[in-house]
């Protein structure tokens, strides 16, 4: 199953969503997903070509082609792509229910109508994520 999602206003490939969530996400030069929390799931990006910006509790660090980078429940962290090339990522979530439906809900919620950060903190919050 392959299904395409608008999270954000950039696609997000899913390639699985049963046992465990694998998606593709090009990110575009400056696109910023600000520090935040999941409550239920290992969240986990493995960056594929480029280089993003993390953001967590201890500041900000880079993860270039090949890094692997595991955020376990309750951690917070958040991402940008300060370059001038789509960033090629995987996101990957264990057991990823929950971040699947929510991406879902993004994608539902911006056919309607264009989201403002209200609309996507409440969204989130429905699936167990806290924005720092």
């Amino acid at each position: 199953m392959t299904e395409t999602l608008d999270v954000g206003g950039t696609p997000m490939i899913v390639k699985r969503d049963v046992g465990f969530f694998l998606a593709e996400h090009p990110v575009p030069p400056g696109y910023f997903v600000p520090p935040h929390r999941h409550a239920h799931d290992e969240e986990m990006f493995y960056v594929i070509e480029g280089e993003l910006t993390l953001i967590g509790d201890t500041g900000e660090s880079r993860a270039g082609a090949g890094s692997f980078v595991p955020f376990a429940p309750g951690v917070l962290h958040g991402y940008r792509n300060d370059t001038t090339e789509t960033v090629k990522l995987l996101v990957i979530a264990q057991p990823g229910v929950q971040l699947a439906e929510m991406f879902r809900h993004f994608d539902r919620a911006a056919k309607q109508a264009p989201l403002e950060p209200a609309d996507i903190m409440a969204i989130a919050a429905e699936y167990g994520v806290s924005f720092a």
